[in-house]
């Protein structure tokens, strides 16, 4: 089971936040704590607002001026694929069923989607604006483990942020940080030899 963002592709906000500050004349640090403590992208990320709702709301608060076509060029101009990552996902794939989970919303994942191919190469997608919630929420976690279709101690988990793995391994994953490639590498050399 792979989280999506900082393991397979990294994000980096900066382009985006820049692009919204040149359109809008707000601060790129007005436009950094806006995202983080408005439960805006939140409920995006849960599915309970759509794509085009998300785009009024941010175009009304923050004041932005550009139409819904480079509003979605810019909200999606933040990604980068870890070849490393992704080389290793294709030699998984060969003997494992793999699952992604992940917290994110229906614009980010569609692009993700069409233009990195690693993504269909998954056997199943958790996907925080399908299932209408958002990790640490267990009960995506437990909708991950249903889609590997086995038990939770069989199941490897790799997430960049340490809260969602400690939930994983409440339920019995065993569940790693991502820190990097080779950390990585090393922990699905350990868990072969268990």
């Amino acid at each position: 089971i792979f989280d999506l963002g900082n393991v397979i592709v990294k994000v980096d906000k900066t382009r985006q936040m820049e692009s919204f500050s040149e359109d809008c004349g707000k601060s790129v640090s007005y436009l950094n704590k806006y995202f983080k403590k408005h439960p805006l992208e939140k409920k995006f990320e849960r599915g309970s607002i759509t794509t085009e709702n998300f785009y009024e709301r941010c175009k009304k608060d923050l004041n932005l001026k550009m139409d819904f076509e480079k509003f979605r060029k810019v909200w999606c101009d933040i990604f980068e694929l870890d070849k490393d990552v992704e080389a290793l996902i294709m030699h998984l794939k060969e003997k494992f069923r793999l699952v992604l989970l992940s917290n994110t919303n229906e614009m980010h994942f569609e692009y993700i989607r069409n233009n990195y191919p690693i993504i269909n190469v998954f056997d199943e997608h958790v996907l925080s604006y399908k299932e209408g919630c958002r990790k640490p929420n267990p009960l995506i976690f437990i909708k991950a483990i249903q889609k590997a279709k086995t038990a939770p101690f069989n199941c490897m988990y790799f997430d960049d942020i340490i809260e969602f793995v400690f939930i994983a391994r409440i339920l019995g994953v065993k569940a790693y940080k991502y820190e990097s490639f080779g950390k990585l590498k090393d922990d699905l050399r350990r868990f072969s030899e268990t």
